[in-house]
């Protein structure tokens, strides 16, 4: 079984709690119930990532990762304390970046450019010193700035839905870049590119008054 990694994955018991998958070595993991497809079954195969979660045990999720094993990404740091920062991956469970793996000290609210690794207890982590990586480790990917681009789209729509019940008083031409940087982490440009694609999919409106979500 592969940690850090997408895998397709046998469902060999069902529980209360979820169901538990095996690789062909016969490793399992848990499979929490309320990601568990509705319509699964005893030997159905089921596409997960596999993480460590709060205890540090094997845990799977259906969910898509912002960032798998030896990918590169930018992602935006959620929190700090005395052992580095944390930084979303679009799960339950934050990605640390040690204080050792830093450039500089990562602060609530960076965005930075990480890979993600395994450190020498076989936990994921992050690290901004790409160039100490092998580049045969490194997935070679022509997709950090579209993921950004994704990321950035889905940031500003829960933003938007949520701190602002709906409707941001500003436009992507009105905005100013204190606004930006204080509440949606991102240039102006950035910006704009995340407002395009939310318009292009038909989640928000932009009138006089400001951008609307559906």
């Amino acid at each position: 079984m592969e940690i850090g990694k997408t895998q397709k994955l046998r469902i060999i018991k069902i529980v209360e709690f979820g169901v538990y998958l095996s690789d062909d070595s016969g490793e399992k993991v848990l499979l929490p119930k309320k990601l568990v497809p509705k319509f699964a079954k005893l030997d159905d195969f089921i596409d997960v990532f596999v993480y460590n979660d709060s205890k540090d045990r094997l845990i799977a999720t259906t969910k898509q990762p912002l960032i798998t094993l030896g990918e590169v990404s930018i992602l935006t740091c959620v929190d700090t304390n005395k052992v580095g920062a944390f930084l979303n991956i679009g799960l339950e469970r934050d990605l640390l970046l040690p204080f050792s793996e830093q450039n500089y000290k990562v602060k609530i609210g960076d965005r930075v450019k990480v890979i993600m690794y395994l450190d020498k207890s076989n936990r994921l982590c992050a690290s901004m010193k790409l160039n100490k990586f092998d580049k045969k480790f490194i997935i070679d990917k022509k997709t950090i700035k579209g993921k950004d681009y994704i990321f950035n789209a889905e940031n500003v729509y829960k933003i938007i839905k949520t701190k602002y019940q709906g409707h941001l008083i500003y436009t992507d031409k009105n905005i100013d870049k204190e606004q930006l940087q204080n509440v949606f982490h991102m240039s102006k440009n950035s910006f704009k590119k995340a407002i395009g694609k939310l318009l292009k999919e038909d989640k928000i409106k932009i009138t006089e008054m400001g951008i609307y979500s559906y």
